[in-house]
């Protein structure tokens, strides 16, 4: 029963959504589910996700922003503002990323009229990448194909955008995610940017940088609730590890082409430079060479990372970067234990945690309620941030192995493609496991 109420009021969004927005066939594409409340009416909200983008008349932060943008910052998305690859992913107009490029690569690539737009290297992860800026009235498609027949020893692609894995439900209410335990010294985050203003981050210890440009992180709707499932803490709410000091690395900017691959690749370079031992990543989108050599140095260097794997639905393509092999990916359930109806399903899911209904930070000091992957994956990554305090791969191959055994399994018997190994609750309900295994 309640799973069907809870289809039907998502659909029932949908429709007032398109409706709301005017929307043809077209539009109504990008419209997806759900519409948001309005916030101490103030803040009109329309949440609407399409495998978790959530598009979002943003005043909460910004009193001055009328734009329309998305859960995490960005202008609402035109086509003029992205290409798309051959399997109709979005990426950065006119980009292709080198990844480690040779002397020859980089000479191949000028003389195909390729412009070395910047160099970026990453120390803490072994990685460098260079950013070819596409010759005029070339698709970037045919310039990424150009370049590898041009130079088959180099490795390119595009420069892939990555979405939020999570939408506003519609109350202003909802669980907490419950009494926090604190211990871990730090813990990351790859998202947008946090609203820092909110009471929920009055005493928090929060080290931010902006990746998508040199401006100052707007605050967002998603960044802003994921950073409160971490370390928030105001009255009655507490976040999962109030006390610890979050890395919050926003790879939005507010830009349009935010959430690019280079930049989430970057973003996992500086916490690696900083010893951050556990990162949280609630974005999903494909997958992407830069990414996949990132993810995979990050990983060898001990550190742990944990993404949602998506709210696209059960028959939806695995999305990344929960789908890199040893990233610890989350899927969401509700309170009683039943799976998030549009969760992605899938080999990559490794653990099940509450996503649903999640009470979290939203906009100007309000809370509101949050549904998607994107909220499940903190309290996981909270977990391994107790059990993992510094950088290490025989300590965090051990703290899995103790998360295996205590999950709460779920569906079929082991390990299955929708709750992976079962339910995992807040770290406060498991204080003294964590302990044990320090």
């Amino acid at each position: 029963m309640k799973r069907n109420v809870y289809a039907a009021a998502r659909l029932a969004a949908l429709v007032a959504a398109a409706i709301f927005l005017g929307a043809g066939p077209a539009a109504a594409q990008l419209i997806g589910r759900g519409v948001g409340p309005l916030v101490g009416g103030v803040t009109g909200t329309l949440g609407h996700t399409t495998q978790g983008i959530t598009n979002t008349v943003n005043q909460g932060v910004d009193s001055t922003l009328t734009t329309v943008r998305d859960a995490v910052g960005r202008p609402h998305l035109a086509a003029r503002d992205f290409e798309t690859d051959r399997l109709g992913e979005r990426v950065v107009r006119a980009t292709v990323l080198a990844i480690a490029p040779s002397v020859q690569s980089l000479a191949a690539a000028r003389t195909l009229d390729f412009t070395v737009a910047r160099e970026d290297t990453m120390p803490s992860l072994g990685l460098s990448v260079a950013v070819l800026t596409v010759p005029d009235g070339m698709s970037v498609s045919d310039a990424l194909a150009a370049l590898r027949k041009a130079d088959p020893a180099g490795t390119y692609d595009y420069d892939h955008l990555y979405d939020p894995s999570g939408a506003e439900a519609s109350a202003p209410s909802g669980i907490s995610p419950g009494d926090s335990e604190a211990g871990a010294g730090k813990i990351g985050m790859i998202d947008a940017g946090v609203d820092r203003n909110h009471p929920a981050f009055d005493d928090a210890k929060i080290v931010a940088k902006n990746f998508a440009n040199d401006k100052e992180s707007p605050g967002t709707e998603h960044g802003t609730a994921v950073a409160s499932l971490l370390v928030g803490d105001d009255g009655d709410f507490r976040g999962a590890l109030c006390g610890a000091t979050l890395y919050a690395a926003d790879v939005y900017g507010g830009d349009a082409n935010g959430g690019s691959a280079e930049d989430i690749a970057r973003a996992l370079a500086w916490l690696a430079a900083n010893n951050v031992p556990v990162a949280n990543v609630s974005l999903a989108g494909p997958k992407n060479a830069l990414l996949g050599a990132a993810v995979a140095a990050f990983l060898a260097r001990g550190h742990v990372l944990v993404a949602a794997v998506g709210n696209g639905g059960p028959a939806a393509p695995m999305r990344f970067p929960a789908g890199y092999t040893g990233v610890v990916g989350v899927t969401s359930v509700d309170a009683a234990h039943d799976i998030q109806l549009d969760a992605n399903q899938g080999a990559d899911v490794m653990f099940a945690a509450l996503g649903v209904e999640v009470r979290a930070a939203g906009a100007k000091g309000h809370y509101v309620t949050m549904t998607g992957t994107s909220f499940a994956a903190p309290l996981v990554a909270a977990r391994l941030a107790l059990m993992v305090p510094r950088a290490d791969a025989q300590t965090a191959a051990h703290a899995l192995v103790m998360l295996e055994r205590s999950a709460v399994d779920l569906g079929a018997p082991g390990r299955d493609p929708v709750y992976g190994y079962g339910f995992l609750d807040a770290p406060d309900a498991v204080s003294r496991t964590a302990k044990t295994t320090q």
